[in-house]
């Protein structure tokens, strides 16, 4: 008989004592890799090579030419921590000023040098290495730098004529000098004859659209001083196939009275056929005259984000409808292209115009492969819009066809880099005998991750069909179904149709719950409830790469308990300077086996919204959040007038049982154990990752580690803290700021045994240690509609 779910998942609020203060170490770093013997030698080297720079600032000063010269200096593999880049931000911030102003790659700072008087006090700081005595901030800084040398532009375009090509400016880090750069350029590109339009990716980024460029004006541009990249600008389109078929699909209309969540299609149009056109708001919003619209792939997504259950005959999402608005920000491929600025621009155009709509739909994208360090402007861009606008772009992972020529997957196409966005791959939901996946596996066609900084992408996976090669080396395709512009039943594949599928559950969930929209909590409860299906047999690492963080559940799973388990919803703001370090966890003490050890399953998830820093490449994410669950002894009273204490309470023989180090070795090379498949290795808990999540079942534990660990006797805990990159830490404290991040912890914990009812258990804890805590408030309009179908 089915486990009745209906208990209401929790929030939980940390207590006034549980929020603690950071303390130094006061410990100092061991650097084995710093070579010291040669210090003296790469000062005079770094000197001469700033000294090459001092004729260029004469010359331009001489013309009235104010942009800084930039350097781009090649960091050691080894001095990437936080010291070793505030000793080189000691060198070249002189003058109160930030003269390093971001990151090019992964291990290249830019610095800007604004005139002679800034240079002479730079070189005076590394002629310091010749000195008597020389201090080791100065060792460690010049130890640090493997290479300095006078920035050129990264070019990479086609020369032949009327290419359209992208111009990207450098950002100072300065308002003024910013404008001088952008004022420049348009004055070079006028008195040049080259024509230019300024886009809006974002605030932070300066880039223009070049319509037209020759061979000599591409050679003119190299040699304007404030540019970073020249590039071709992409250009979208979308491709679709779809096959007609017989599958008779009953109208569905919404009930009279009734309200239903709204998602924004961003896409080539919805045609108003008659089983979409009564969920179609009244409104909607193109950039295109008709005769240059193509509804085919708008409608094929409309269609299964709207009935893609029924359409399948499985209740994988449990949406019971929703409205649709039409943003038609992308023309028919054959009458006209559209250029990535000209997108991004509609696509902030709509979202901004009708940010009433909180969940849009984006299955578009681009078949180059994301950078592995640099974060694209276009994720960037889709990242500001997300934030500007308090909404949650699903974004699909793309597709690739090197299925066809047996060759390995390409990785997410730029744009779904979108550390904001849910980024959705496709799995396969049969297998045909031709087909290359099996059921329920990563499809063929699906980009894997990871994305820039190893960041999870893609974020979930659902259902977008399979692919294979029959025996003539032909591609055949097991399609999903929709519906074409025409109103019949239509078929075809891609991540384009699984991430609507996606979208249907983050609208579905957002519009159950009854609290102010929170795309942070959106996002933690989708991937806190995603598991991988069971006939998925293969490495963790390879899942998250294939899948990211697997399959989400059903509406109703996501927001309602069972009576054997619990989940608890941690949403708040941390500070810098202060951690949150609750030893009063409230732990089931009945989830004990007859041995006197804990037992049972636990999950936590955590997402953070980090702040970002377009300047800052591969460390784009600026802030980091990490989180510690597991057992101690007792509470440890601290005297807080000693040194460096701040905290009057402390904890003897903490552990974590989130890391690696408590499981069995043996259990985790077993393929058939669930748990070992999805538990996160400790390589994807590291540092800034926005989303992180752990899966623990205690009987993984070694027989020393539980006897350790697991007694009966022992306490809980939970501590989150915050961490920031020295280069925001910088900027902030020149404008008197003290920055923070939002974050949702989720945590649920499960009886395997079903003993007892540890709902009621866990809340009768909350209540005994005085936590406020109260159920998800959830839309009473709408009926509970339990999924039973796929691999719980």
């Amino acid at each position: 008989m089915a486990t009745t779910r209906n208990l209401p998942i929790k929030f939980f609020q940390k207590r006034e004592k549980d929020e603690s203060s950071n303390e130094g170490n006061g410990g100092k770093q061991i650097r084995k890799w710093l070579i010291t013997d040669n210090i003296p030698e790469k000062s005079v080297r770094f000197r001469q090579v700033l000294s090459s720079v001092a004729p260029k600032l004469d010359e331009k000063i001489a013309k009235n030419n104010y942009i800084p010269t930039v350097m781009r200096l090649r960091l050691h593999k080894k001095a990437k921590a936080k010291d070793p880049r505030k000793a080189i931000s000691s060198m070249f911030n002189v003058e109160q000023k930030l003269n390093v102003i971001g990151i090019n790659g992964n291990d290249e700072l830019l610095i800007k040098i604004d005139n002679r008087n800034d240079l002479q006090k730079i070189i005076f700081n590394f002629s310091k290495a010749e000195g008597a005595i020389v201090s080791d901030t100065t060792v460690l800084s010049i130890g640090s730098i493997d290479d300095l040398e006078i920035f050129a532009p990264h070019v990479d375009v086609d020369t032949e004529p009327y290419t359209k090509v992208k111009v990207k400016l450098f950002n100072f880090g300065d308002t003024e000098l910013n404008n001088i750069v952008v004022w420049n350029f348009e004055k070079f590109c006028s008195e040049n004859n080259i024509q230019f339009s300024r886009t809006t990716y974002s605030a932070d980024l300066n880039i223009y659209s070049i319509p037209s460029v020759s061979e000599d004006s591409l050679e003119l541009l190299k040699e304007f001083d404030g540019i970073q990249s020249i590039s071709d600008m992409p250009l979208y389109e979308v491709s679709f196939d779809e096959l007609e078929v017989e599958q008779p699909i009953n109208v569905r209309v919404p009930v009279e009275g009734k309200e239903y969540p709204v998602v924004g299609i961003l896409d080539s149009g919805v045609a108003a056929i008659p089983h979409l056109k009564p969920w179609l708001t009244s409104e909607s919003i193109t950039y295109y005259p008709e005769s240059d619209i193509n509804k085919g792939h708008g409608t094929f997504v409309a269609g299964v984000l709207v009935y893609g259950d029924d359409l399948q005959g499985i209740s994988y999402t449990g949406l019971e409808g929703c409205k649709i608005f039409e943003a038609i920000v992308i023309p028919d491929k054959n009458k006209q292209s559209i250029s990535e600025d000209e997108l991004i621009e509609q696509i902030r155009d709509a979202v901004s115009r009708n940010n009433h709509i909180k969940i849009w739909n984006l299955s578009l994208g681009t078949t180059a492969e994301a950078d592995l360090h640099e974060f694209s402007d276009f994720a960037t861009s889709l990242d500001e819009i997300q934030d500007h606008n308090n909404v949650l772009i699903c974004k699909s992972a793309g597709n690739c066809e090197n299925f066809k020529m047996r060759a390995p997957k390409s990785r997410i196409s730029r744009s779904a880099d979108t550390v904001r966005g849910i980024v959705v791959g496709s799995l396969a939901h049969d297998k045909n005998d031709t087909d290359d996946s099996e059921k329920h596996n990563p499809s063929p066609f699906s980009r894997k991750g990871p994305g820039p900084s190893y960041t999870i992408k893609p974020d979930l996976s659902h259902f977008g069909g399979n692919a294979g090669l029959d025996s003539r080396n032909n591609a055949v395709y097991n399609y999903v179904k929709s519906f074409s512009p025409n109103g019949s039943s239509a078929s075809s594949i891609g991540t384009s149709f699984s991430t609507p599928r996606v979208t249907a559950i983050a609208a579905g969930v957002n519009f159950r719950l009854n609290e102010e929209f929170n795309p942070t909590l959106l996002k933690a409860l989708l991937v806190h409830s995603a598991k991988y299906p069971s006939e998925m047999q293969m490495d963790i690492t390879e899942k998250m790469k294939q899948v990211g963080f697997g399959l989400p559940s059903s509406i109703d799973d996501i927001l309602y308990n069972e009576p054997n388990e619990i989940t608890l919803i941690l949403n708040d703001t941390l500070e810098k300077g202060k951690y949150i370090d609750i030893l009063d966890f409230p732990f089931p003490k009945s989830m004990v086996d007859e041995d006197g050890y804990f037992y049972g399953e636990v999950t936590v998830t955590l997402v953070a919204s980090p702040i970002l820093d377009v300047s800052q490449g591969a460390e784009y994410c600026q802030s980091n959040i990490d989180v510690k669950f597991g057992t101690y002894d007792n509470k440890v009273a601290v005297d807080i007038t000693q040194p460096r204490k701040k905290n009057p309470v402390s904890a003897s023989n903490r552990i974590n049982i989130l890391g690696v180090g408590c499981y069995s070795t043996r259990k985790n090379k077993s393929d058939e154990d669930k748990f070992r498949s999805e538990r996160m290795l400790l390589s994807y808990g590291s540092k800034y990752q926005p989303v992180k999540k752990w899966c623990v079942n205690f009987d993984e534990f070694t027989p020393t580690n539980k006897d350790k660990y697991l007694k009966s006797t022992k306490n809980w805990h939970m501590k989150i803290e915050g961490l920031y990159r020295h280069s925001l830490e910088e900027k902030l404290a020149t404008q008197h700021i003290k920055p923070t991040q939002d974050f949702c912890c989720i945590v649920t914990i499960r009886d395997t045994k079903k003993k007892g009812n540890i709902y009621n258990e866990v809340t009768g804890l909350l209540d005994s240690y005085n936590f406020i805590h109260q159920n998800v408030k959830i839309n009473q309009q709408v009926d509970i509609k339990i999924n039973n179908n796929l691999n719980q």
